[in-house]
């Protein structure tokens, strides 16, 4: 018996200097080293974000994919802390090859998923490889309500419609939406930001199911927000990715209640007028149910299971102690992983953080 507890003393010690060599080292460089492999499903990943829909958290996992697997991201081509910095081109600009920044020169990327307004044709100019588009969007009511918490301290015309002393502003949204759609936050935006043409009314039904039909032909998935983990499991399983690959911490929340609840009247405004975001997102929630249907009780159990693993990362990280990692288990969908500690700090950069340190990765 003496001799298996010097046997188990040897191997603790052993392990708690490999994990404190392990710690040290990475203490001294700028990037974390990650094992750079992992089977490609696609060549390479198009992110559409749009806006106040979870975008950023969706951001955020592809930014530490990208780094996790030595992976090239396209980056605006601006000069970080430029207004709208995180935006390729200008205000409702498409995609051209000179608002991308390449350090190297090839014009070869694997991930993109920062803010600009899709154009199948402008971006198969750039992706002309296997690449799989994906964009989340939500429901119209809380998308605009959220637009208005979010921006209603900065943006001039929210602020303006705010100031109405009839608690019923919403009703107001036409008055005050800006001539520039792609001002306004308010206005129909997830179709906009996805390629609406903005000559076109949002609320012309006819133009807005003939454009989710080409949508449909271009896009190879389309999350839900009020069904993120489920759809996040989805593409894990798309993207033949694992766990750990699509962990996330919640981005952009607790903001300032602006407007803190909605009335019917409230509601009623803002489908009224958002009415081709409506039919957008009923058209994809339709689908994605249908998916989630299909898949059966095993991506119920998947979701479940993630869910766990995202609260036990989470509380890891919430502990002070840099020294340690923590083990998952595998799984029936997944292999299990080791968390570092050091890998929390990347999980709560927000978009421009990160951004800013790919743009250092990038010049290496």
């Amino acid at each position: 018996m003496q001799w298996k507890s010097r046997a188990r003393r040897i191997l603790y010690l052993f392990v708690s200097i490999a994990t404190l060599l392990s710690y040290l080292w990475m203490k001294g460089n700028d990037f974390l080293n990650f094992p750079h492999t992992y089977k490609r499903a696609y060549d390479a990943i198009v992110f559409l974000k749009t806006h106040k829909t979870g975008g950023s958290t969706i951001t955020n996992v592809l930014q530490r994919f990208a780094e996790y697997h030595d992976l090239k991201v396209a980056l605006p081509n601006k000069t970080f802390g430029q207004l709208r910095y995180n935006y390729f081109g200008d205000v409702g600009e498409a995609l051209l090859r000179d608002q991308i920044y390449d350090s190297h020169g090839n014009m070869t990327f694997d991930i993109l998923c920062n803010h600009v307004i899709f154009s199948a044709a402008a971006f198969r100019k750039v992706f002309k490889r296997k690449t799989f588009y994906f964009t989340i969007i939500r429901d119209p009511v809380t998308n605009v309500l959220s637009a208005v918490n979010y921006f209603g301290l900065t943006d001039g015309y929210i602020q303006s419609l705010l100031m109405k002393t009839n608690t019923s502003v919403f009703k107001y949204l036409p008055r005050y939406e800006p001539k520039n759609v792609y001002l306004s936050f308010t206005n129909n935006r997830q179709l906009f930001d996805l390629g609406f043409p903005p000559w076109k009314s949002p609320r012309n039904l006819i133009n807005v199911r003939q454009f989710i039909r080409e949508l449909e032909n271009n896009l190879q998935f389309v999350m839900i927000m009020e069904y993120f983990d489920e759809s996040l499991i989805i593409v894990k399983r798309l993207l033949n990715w694992t766990f750990k690959d699509i962990l996330y911490f919640p981005q952009n929340k607790g903001r300032e209640n602006l407007v803190a609840n909605l009335t019917d009247g409230d509601k009623g405004d803002i489908i009224n007028w958002n009415r081709g975001d409506g039919v957008l997102y009923s058209h994809f929630l339709q689908r994605l149910l249908k998916e989630i249907n299909k898949n059966g009780p095993g991506l119920k159990d998947e979701v479940s299971v993630f869910r766990q693993i995202l609260r036990k990362v989470w509380d890891f990280c919430d502990l002070d102690e840099q020294d340690v990692s923590l083990a998952i288990d595998r799984t029936l969908w997944d292999p299990g992983f080791m968390y570092r500690y050091d890998e929390c700090g990347l999980l709560r950069l927000n978009e421009l953080q990160y951004l800013e340190r790919l743009y250092k990765y990038a010049n290496r």
